[in-house]
């Protein structure tokens, strides 16, 4: 074959590279290489949140001589307990704050049927200390319990899977260690008896 046969065969060899144009087959490896390292790169924000952590965000204080008023009405499911069923219902968390040992007694009124449960881990339910669903009957439920100091986490929820609505939550707190004052802690001041001279 002579120099001059070649020369029909040389251009759409060299075609894709005068023109800058990629075969299509590597501009499709190289978009789906693209694609797997933007996935990879994801924040962490934009990762799904475990059930409880998510619920946990939304934590109202509470404190002794409460009487909170609220509602688990169209809340989803984040949490689950060892009673009513799992308490696959909506709920709402609490956090308690505790200074010292003390017992705490925690009601709560519905017009559901509702569940109360205590966790030291808000996130994590295998730290569940109490559970109740039925008090006096299905609207109304209670827990007590004496508590070490520290942050406790309560769950007003309600039975299985379909029951929600208002409720008021109470909660009682009583010392079970008797709290030294400044004046028992002082250590004792030495005295000394008058002087009296010699008679």
């Amino acid at each position: 074959m002579t120099a001059t046969a070649l020369v029909p065969i040389l251009p759409p060899l060299a075609a894709p590279l005068v023109t800058g144009h990629p075969p299509l087959h590597l501009l499709r490896r190289a978009l789906i290489a693209l694609a797997s390292l933007l996935l990879a790169a994801a924040p962490a924000s934009a990762q799904p949140v475990p059930p409880s952590a998510e619920v946990c965000r939304r934590v109202a204080p509470l404190v002794d001589g409460d009487n909170v008023a609220g509602s688990t009405a169209g809340l989803a499911d984040r949490a689950h307990a060892s009673c009513a069923r799992q308490a696959l219902s909506g709920e709402r968390v609490y956090a308690l704050h505790l200074d010292q040992p003390s017992h705490v007694a925690l009601r709560v009124a519905a017009d559901y049927d509702v569940a109360v449960y205590v966790r030291r881990d808000c996130a994590d339910e295998v730290t569940e200390l109490a559970c109740n669903d039925d008090l006096e009957d299905a609207r109304h439920a209670g827990v007590d319990l004496d508590l070490a100091a520290g942050t406790w986490f309560v769950f007003v929820d309600g039975f299985d899977s379909d029951s929600s609505g208002n409720y008021t939550l109470s909660v009682s707190v009583r010392p079970t260690a008797p709290r030294l004052s400044r004046a028992a802690t002082r250590p004792p001041v030495a005295t000394r008896a008058p002087w009296r001279p010699n008679s």
